[in-house]
């Protein structure tokens, strides 16, 4: 029971350590000043990428890059597709889909090259 307490006060002081490091060192959260390429421009090649309409957007960090993630929902499926596009140079990063469902499996197709239309064929 005592171990059971400290384990939990350990983790509660880690989560609130961390949070107090990301408010104040913003440099650590994803910036938009940071990004080369516009949120706009970000979408528009998602959108060519995978057609559909943009549910939710956001700019973050992932696996060391810069890169908008764009939600995308495509008319006559279930599920959302989510495409990463560079916040760098505007290519592709990223696309895959998640079902609908209890569990949300994933396929990936990862580090897509370019912005042609075989993406179309891996949806």
């Amino acid at each position: 029971m005592k171990r059971a307490k400290i384990f939990a006060a350990v983790i509660y002081a880690m989560l609130v350590m961390g949070t107090m490091t990301f408010v104040h060192f913003p440099e650590l959260q994803a910036d938009e000043a940071q990004a080369k390429i516009g949120a706009e421009q970000a979408r528009a090649t998602a959108l060519q990428a995978v057609p559909g309409t943009v549910k939710d957007s956001e700019l973050e960090s992932e696996h060391g890059r810069l890169v908008y993630s764009f939600e995308i929902t495509r008319p006559g499926q279930r599920g959302i597709t989510e495409v990463n596009v560079s916040a760098m140079d505007g290519s592709i990063v990223d696309v895959h889909r998640e079902h609908a469902g209890k569990y949300r499996k994933a396929e990936q197709c990862q580090n897509v090259g370019s912005q042609s239309s075989s993406h179309r064929d891996l949806l």
